[in-house]
């Protein structure tokens, strides 16, 4: 259990992970928001760079996505729990995901699950040959089959063929048992897949234990790390709630991504159109989540005729953990989360409705926050901030770098205000001797890039790229690799402080005269990137708002008679019309009184950023 970790020695973590265990957080005068890139295990690099930061600053908005999920909704309730010791316990979780088979053990298959998964396993650790060994010795029934025909063939031209045709019959044997094997045998592996990932909400690990006697799944663990974080919280017995964090003037905020709509969701939202099924959700959360979860019913809504779905909490009533694995369900490796959503588009609900019979759901599958957004570095965004939201990346070696012994030299900032602004090269492989990558790793690229492009285009603007710390990974390093050694493990533990330290280092209220990017210079980038933005769309507003080609004018139609059409989103009294007239004349003034030598367009930080419209998620 978790509550154990303060007793596991574990020497292979370094003298410093003992240091930040037994700190003292009582001090942190500042404040700051932080974001984490999701990244499944690397998620191992954020609990040291978040009890550095933790010395100096209070955490105030918190968010990340999938394994950065985790990170942020253990961050809030370290920051709760900050006077109980909550900091103190973060600095302690490396060393008990480092000690033995932890890591390992939190992704458990489901029992129908384990033969399948095994061969994955197999060939994501081992490659082909080794996923082959792992198939034959799993389905040796269905090998034997698939086998069956060649073998009966070369043991028949064996016995009976003579001269010539023997050999050519033994040969067509061999060479049909080898082929009904070598594709006869991934083709059915793919056809169980198929058949199995959808019935275990398509995935192979549910976050609940593999079976009686597992040892602890990722889901229980998540929930009482969580809670044990979080510390007495007045003697609150139930799992924590965001409305517990807002209490105390936190907030934090993850992503997931609604693949049946098609959509990016950040949770938590106040969207009442959502319903779940409790014993659906009691197969991957406590009964402890499940059983809150229904004594939490939105105010105003009735439940009845929909049962046995029940309303989805109001967001100060959703727990924590629900929201963090609904952002960490990272597809095929962990089952989506069901929620329900009435469908009134459909012919069915619509008849229903007419005959007033309550509306059938339909199945709302959640996966992986990181489908549609996998750092989402635009949280807790402001154009002119108060302070400082600093932001981890998770990203591979510069293909012309190398990984070095100083941890600091593998976490990467730029010193200067010109530096980011060049875009980061992936680099796809040469032709291999025997197997060639390239055309895998080309169709990676082009997923990758669909998942990442519009965040990796954040990290280049300036006012963002000053505050992100990237921290370099291997291929061996994170990622899925579930069974990491405790090395490795501590490799990452010491390189996520290190990018604590830089950041701290970024912003420090007392910089050295020398360094160029200060928390000064920050907030002076975005004055002056952001300005230019609201004075070109004043602009732009005002122009058109005083054309007078188009009839009836805007100013006609903000002032026309209560009886004139459109009706929608109309103002409802004069005194508001008159107020609104207020405004537009007022930017209109301020458009006209715009010198034509825009002081802040004279050397504006590159590259230039637009304003655009987009729903909140």
């Amino acid at each position: 259990m978790y509550r154990d970790l303060g007793r596991i020695d574990l020497p292979l973590i370094a003298d410093a992970v003992t240091d930040l265990a037994e700190a003292d957080y009582s001090a942190a005068a500042l404040e700051c928001d932080i974001v984490m890139k999701g990244g499944i295990t690397s998620g191992v690099v954020y609990p040291h760079a978040v009890c550095e930061l933790a010395q100096t600053y209070r955490f105030k908005s918190i968010g990340g996505t999938s394994a950065g999920a985790i990170a942020a909704a253990a961050t809030a309730a370290a920051e709760l729990g900050r006077a109980e010791g909550g900091f103190n316990e973060l600095a302690r979780l490396p060393a008990w995901i480092g000690s033995g088979r932890n890591l390992l053990d939190l992704f458990q298959p489901q029992r129908s699950m384990r033969r399948l998964y095994a061969v994955v396993r197999s060939a994501a650790t081992g490659g082909p040959l080794r996923a082959l060994l792992a198939a034959l010795g799993h389905y040796p029934l269905a090998a034997a089959a698939l086998l069956a025909p060649g073998v009966v063939l070369a043991v028949l031209a064996a016995v009976d063929g003579g001269g010539l045709l023997r050999w050519w019959g033994i040969a067509a044997g061999v060479l049909l048992a080898l082929g009904g094997l070598l594709v006869g045998l991934p083709a059915f592996l793919a056809w169980r897949a198929t058949r199995l990932l959808p019935e275990n909400g398509y995935g192979f690990c549910s976050g609940a234990p593999g079976g009686r006697g597992a040892p602890e799944a990722l889901t229980p663990w998540l929930t009482d790390l969580i809670d044990q974080l979080a510390g007495a919280r007045g003697g609150a017995a139930g799992p924590l709630t965001f409305g517990e964090l807002r209490a105390a003037g936190l907030r934090l905020e993850m992503m997931t991504t609604n693949v049946t709509n098609r959509t990016a969701r950040r949770l938590p939202w106040d969207d009442r159109t959502f319903w779940f099924d409790p014993d659906e959700l009691r197969g991957l959360f406590p009964e402890r989540v499940v059983a809150h979860m229904e004594a939490h019913p939105p105010a105003g809504r009735d439940a009845e005729g929909m049962l046995p779905l029940r309303p989805l909490p109001a967001p100060d009533d959703l727990p924590v953990v629900v929201a963090t694995r609904m952002s960490l369900s990272f597809p095929v490796l962990l089952s989506a989360v069901p929620l329900h959503r009435v469908d009134w588009t459909s012919q069915v609900n619509r008849e229903r409705r007419a005959a007033g019979q309550p509306p059938l759901a339909t199945p709302c599958w959640f996966s992986d926050g990181g489908i549609s957004s996998n750092f989402p570095v635009h949280f807790f965004d402001a154009a002119i901030p108060t302070r400082p939201t600093f932001a981890i990346n998770l990203r591979p070696f510069h293909p012309d770098a190398r990984e070095s012994a100083d941890e600091e030299e593998n976490v990467w900032m730029p010193q200067s205000n010109d530096g980011g602004r060049q875009e980061w090269t992936y680099r796809l492989p040469q032709p291999g001797r025997v197997l060639d990558g390239r055309l895998p790793a080309f169709l990676g690229a082009i997923v990758r890039t669909m998942q990442n492009r519009s965040d990796e285009a954040l990290l280049r603007l300036p006012g963002y790229r000053d505050r992100i710390a990237h921290v370099c990974l291997t291929p061996a390093q994170g990622g899925l690799n579930l069974d990491m050694p405790a090395p490795v493990l501590d490799v990452l533990t010491r390189r996520g402080r290190a990018a604590g330290v830089k950041l701290a280092r970024r912003f420090s209220p007392d910089p050295p005269p020398d360094q160029d990017l200060t928390w000064d210079n920050h907030r002076w980038v975005r004055l002056r990137a952001s300005v230019p933005l609201v004075l070109e769309l004043v602009e732009r507003l005002s122009e058109t708002y005083a054309d007078t080609a188009a009839s009836p004018t805007y100013a006609e139609l903000l002032a026309r008679d209560a009886a004139a059409p459109p009706r929608g989103y109309r103002l409802d009294s004069a005194r508001r019309a008159e107020q609104a007239a207020a405004i537009m004349s007022a930017l209109e003034q301020l458009a006209g009184a715009l010198p034509e030598d825009r002081p802040f367009d004279h050397r504006l930080p590159q590259p230039r950023a637009e304003l655009r419209f987009l729903p909140r998620d």
